[in-house]
């Protein structure tokens, strides 16, 4: 294993003064080797180290997992048990189980798309303010255990479980079952985000140029908030290996893959994703959240993992890490997929997803490629050799194919499944009619007034029309239904508003 390769690949990657990344090798529960580079602080010119704590975002959805497979081996909860069981104030109208909380099999919608509807700040966006916001959902956007749609929402009501449980809040409990019997002495789930944390690296959105703050703002944890170094996870990936100090039975638990009613498995499992890298099996997370973004991944035949941490958006940490374990491996690195000789037919024309209420436009293909319209954001797909368009610019990763009469929408993530379009008719001509809606479910209003949604104390947004009968408004579909709008995108799937009289007053403040 050629680890001085590791500092070749990452050198060069970040200009003086910018902000950075912390990469970690590891094996057999010890840190092979790890490097730095870039700043912790743009504005005092601190420098990251191997001690520099990131938020790693969803990545931390692991270790919340960790946390309820430790109460079920304890016989304190079960993974079917009913999550209102637990948290008897939810107003779901079915059950949805701790396991389908944690493998986005319970079509829980997302509580990010909640929180922009109803406008409630993230600054300010506490567990018990988040719970209050989803207390009233009652619908799911499918049958539980139907379907995979990531949503962060099952791991928050998997850390309000955790408390209800135990009587400590996750970062209590994180602390006293997993990261104290592992050494992991500096790693904190943040549910205070305004509290002072030593060597905490300040986050930075730089994709675009100049480095900007973005450091995160919630402080409630569970979908994410955990903040860790690349010293401090040596002992995490120890325990991916072989279940040390915690147990084999809880490692093997929390890579247990996630199997819909009709039998289909998915790649994810608890918190962790099956992958592979240059065709051999791998356990990965990533994360991203404001200035944020990071990967973990562990290659059990090899025996290693790869850790990189970061707190800027210019660097793909997906794509580093898996450089960086090729390179380790003496694979040559991953080959941009050449043109393909003949492009895939991708008819032009309107395309709507029946499941959910999402629509785009196929431009005419020019010059070998063909232009895929989100709203009125145009994205240049090409084709390649493996028979798929591939994304460009802020689109890479993203992929499209055609199956019979569907078009597939999909990512290189193995944790997003493809979404299946149809073809649809095209955008109408008249504007949304004007009207005002509520949704009982989170008690705020939605008005449409002259060609704009106002929705919750800040949401407000453009209409104009769409494919399929709907209009778009920014990131969300706009459906009328018998009297009623119903709005979809985000990790919201037709949320019901209920059509109110004309002099309705649009108060927009959530219960």
């Amino acid at each position: 294993m050629h680890l001085e390769l590791v500092e070749n690949e990452i050198s060069g990657l970040v200009k003086p003064g910018d902000p950075g990344l912390a990469v970690g090798v590891y094996a057999d529960g010890s840190a092979l080797r790890t490097t730095a580079t870039g700043m912790a602080c743009v504005e005092f010119g601190v420098p990251i180290d191997a001690r520099t704590r990131f938020d790693i975002a969803s990545s931390s959805k692991q270790f919340t997992a960790a946390c309820v497979l430790l109460l079920a081996r304890d016989g304190a909860l079960s993974l079917d048990d009913d999550v209102r069981t637990h948290v008897p104030e939810l107003a779901l109208d079915v059950p949805v189980t701790l396991r389908q909380c944690l493998q986005h099999t319970g079509g829980l919608p997302e509580w990010y798309a909640l929180q922009a509807v109803t406008g409630v700040p993230l600054a300010e966006m506490t567990e018990e303010r988040l719970l209050r916001m989803l207390a009233g959902i009652r619908a799911t956007t499918f049958p539980p255990g139907t379907d995979f749609s990531y949503s962060n929402t099952g791991y928050i009501l998997s850390a309000v479980v955790i408390s209800r449980v135990t009587g400590k809040s996750l970062a209590a409990f994180a602390r006293e079952r997993i990261f104290a019997p592992l050494g992991m002495d500096d790693s904190v789930f943040r549910d205070d985000a305004v509290a002072a944390l030593p060597r905490l690296a300040y986050g930075y959105a730089n994709a675009d140029g100049e480095p900007r703050r973005a450091d995160t703002q919630e402080s409630a944890v569970g979908d994410g908030g955990l903040a860790t170094s690349v010293s401090e996870l040596a002992a995490w990936f120890g325990f991916l290996a072989d279940g040390r100090v915690l147990g084999a039975d809880l490692r093997d638990a929390l890579l247990e893959r996630a199997v819909l009613a009709d039998g289909t498995v998915l790649p994810y499992a608890f918190g962790i994703y099956h992958t592979d890298v240059a065709g051999r099996p791998a356990y990965a997370h990533a994360g991203g959240m404001q200035g944020y973004l990071c990967n973990l991944i562990y290659l059990p035949g090899p025996g290693f993992g790869v850790a990189v941490l970061s707190n800027q958006t210019a660097i793909d940490p997906v794509r580093l890490t898996d450089r960086l374990a090729r390179v380790l491996l003496g694979e040559p690195p991953t080959a941009e997929p050449t043109p393909a000789g003949e492009p895939m037919p991708v008819p032009a024309g309107h395309w709507h997803d029946p499941a959910g209420d999402d629509t785009i436009t196929i431009g005419e293909s020019t010059d070998g490629t063909i232009e895929l319209v989100v709203g009125d954001m145009p994205v240049t797909f090409t084709p390649r050799a493996d028979g798929r368009w591939h994304g460009t610019g802020d689109a890479d990763g993203v992929w499209l194919a055609r199956e019979d009469d569907r078009l597939l929408l999909g990512s290189r993530s193995p944790a997003r499944r493809p979404v299946a379009y149809v073809p649809c008719d095209p955008p109408g001509t008249e504007p949304l009619p004007d009207g005002v809606y509520l949704s009982e479910e989170l008690g705020v209003l939605a008005t449409v007034r002259d060609g704009e949604l106002s929705v919750g104390m800040e949401l407000r947004l453009p209409v104009g029309p769409a494919p399929a009968g709907t209009w778009r408004a920014g990131p969300f579909t706009l459906r009328p239904d018998h009297g009623d709008l119903l709005i979809s995108g985000g990790g919201l799937r037709r949320m019901r508003f209920t059509g109110q009289p004309e002099d309705t007053r649009p108060v927009g403040i959530p219960r």
